[in-house]
């Protein structure tokens, strides 16, 4: 027998049964929370049971379209939907594979769309995600990710993982005397909060990028016991530090911040690195750095020279209500012109016209 159902953030104790924080901590009820309230926009869990067990939770986020300036009045109310990074369809049941089920997940949160008045359907796919669980013509590569292999000795890792340069920039780090330590207190997490401000006005981040000093104590105050900040400390003042996710599989870089001032003494290196070598032998399998900005940018590079594994970061585009997609996109073309055209985003209809230059997505980018 399958059901299939949908909870809130208010349904407290069946979303942490069904989908702990250490099973997927990007994906637990406090994360979820905490990108409720920064983005303003309510938070689901659809999920589908066979034979009683819940076999796939699918966390996304719900867009209303009522706030568009080209949407056109609709009742019952429209919407969309959008997930966290390295997210998408989960699987829970060990004994069974997606593969045998007797069910097509994509066709039941396809009808599940449709009762509920979503049209179009984004996510920031897992790159380990298993492919019956999506439907795989929606699926649009977008850039690679870099991970490292955590269950490598510390010597493979210094050796085999790390290039040349990031060895000699973290000894560097380390003769100059940078030291590294978890933040205990809610100073700490002050001090992480200046220099991610700083750090965002050096990259002249957008500003879906910029978060409050709420938004990292949400973290150390919620989800102690998912997340992490590490510091690095130079001469006695704090001059870098990271935030990290993790649960019973993976760690993952959430969040970096550093002060250029100093970054002749690599705090960024002395904190990735400390941070790599005492997470092995815990029985994690892989910690993700994740990507970048831009394909090639220096973020992505500096990343690259702690390890060479890669894995693929898609997104998933899906239109489940055509006729109002198609509606949409002539109201889009009535309010910005006839002759104009989206840009390099989906759903197209929340896309600002593309201009002559545009030669990359203006879409969600990966961390």
């Amino acid at each position: 027998m399958i059901d299939a159902y949908t909870l809130t953030t208010e349904d407290e104790e069946a979303w942490q049964r069904i989908l702990p924080a250490d099973l997927r901590a990007g994906a637990g009820l406090e994360y979820l929370r905490i990108e409720e309230r920064q983005r303003g926009l309510p938070a689901r869990l659809f999920v589908v049971e066979h034979c009683g067990r819940p076999v796939v939770a699918y966390p996304y986020f719900l867009r209303s379209l009522d706030a568009l300036p080209c949407a056109p009045e609709a009742d019952p109310p429209r919407y969309d939907t959008c997930t966290p990074d390295y997210l998408g369809p989960l699987w829970l049941d060990r004994d069974l594979r997606p593969e045998d089920a007797p069910f097509r997940f994509p066709e039941l949160f396809d009808s599940h769309c449709r009762e509920q008045g979503i049209v179009a359907e984004f996510a920031h796919l897992d790159p380990w995600i298993p492919g019956a669980l999506v439907d795989l013509g929606c699926v649009k590569p977008n850039r690679e990710i870099v991970w490292v292999d955590l269950t490598w000795s510390e010597e493979d890792i210094w050796m085999k993982s790390l290039s040349s340069d990031a060895r000699r920039q973290t000894k560097q780090g380390h003769r100059a005397g940078v030291q590294t330590r978890r933040a205990s207190e809610p100073a700490d997490i002050g001090e992480f909060h200046r220099l991610y401000t700083m750090t965002m006005e050096r990259r002249q981040a957008r500003e879906k990028y910029w978060y409050s000093l709420e938004y990292f104590m949400a973290f150390f105050e919620t989800m102690s016991d998912n997340s992490f900040f590490v510091l690095s400390e130079y001469e006695g003042r704090v001059v870098a530090g990271g935030l990290f996710l993790y649960d019973n599989a993976e760690i993952r870089w959430h969040l970096s911040a550093s002060d250029r001032e100093w970054s002749r003494v690599r705090p960024v290196n002395v904190y990735l690195y400390n941070t790599i070598r005492e997470s092995l032998g815990q029985g994690w399998i892989r910690m993700v750095l994740g990507g970048a900005y831009e394909d090639g940018d220096g973020v992505f590079r500096f990343k690259s020279n702690f390890t060479r594994l890669r894995a693929d970061f898609n997104t998933y585009e899906r239109v489940h209500d055509e006729a109002a997609y198609d509606e949409l996109m002539v109201c889009w073309h009535q309010y910005h012109g006839a002759d104009s055209t989206p840009g390099n985003y989906f759903p197209a209809y929340r896309s600002a016209p593309a201009r002559s230059d545009d030669s990359a997505s203006d879409g969600p980018s990966p961390t």
